[in-house]
């Protein structure tokens, strides 16, 4: 039997599930994993960390392992729209001062994700610095919609 047959492939479930449990989604939370990823079977446990509120990388400790960056979407409910009322309602923050964030560079096709710590509070479409965590620098960036910071490149 050809070596590629005999390769056993990791449960997506099980990458999702380890997702949905690094950033304790609530009921109805979805993992997005590419239709027919293929990533060898893990003999250890999975690990997981949240990269950012919807983000978590998922890791395979074996050697020589691998690791995926898997986002998250939470269910959005559909009840009725409260009255409206005189006073403006708070604006959430998305990402406040600590959070772990996942910072994306573009050159050109090239893309270039890295993990860091948000130094401040910001929505959508803010700017915020962000220390990189394996250089300790700090950087700009615009926070998307999925909680990924882009890297303002000046």
């Amino acid at each position: 039997m050809p070596l590629a047959a005999q390769q056993a492939w990791q449960d997506p479930a099980a990458i999702q599930q380890a997702a949905l449990d690094a950033l304790q989604a609530g009921p109805g939370a979805q993992a997005q994993l590419a239709p027919g990823i293929r990533l060898s079977a893990c003999r250890q446990p999975l690990t997981a960390t949240a990269k950012s509120p919807t983000m978590a990388e998922v890791r395979c400790p074996d050697t020589p392992g691998w690791r995926l960056f898997v986002p998250v979407r939470a269910k959005l409910e559909t009840a009725a729209a409260p009255p409206a009322t005189a006073v403006a309602a708070p604006v959430t923050v998305i990402v406040r001062r600590g959070d772990p964030v996942v910072l994306r560079a573009r050159i050109g096709s090239t893309e270039v994700k890295m993990g860091g710590r948000a130094l401040g509070q910001a929505l959508p479409g803010n700017v915020v610095n962000v220390e990189n965590d394996s250089s300790h620098r700090i950087i700009r960036g615009r926070l998307n919609d999925d909680g990924t910071v882009e890297v303002i490149l000046a």
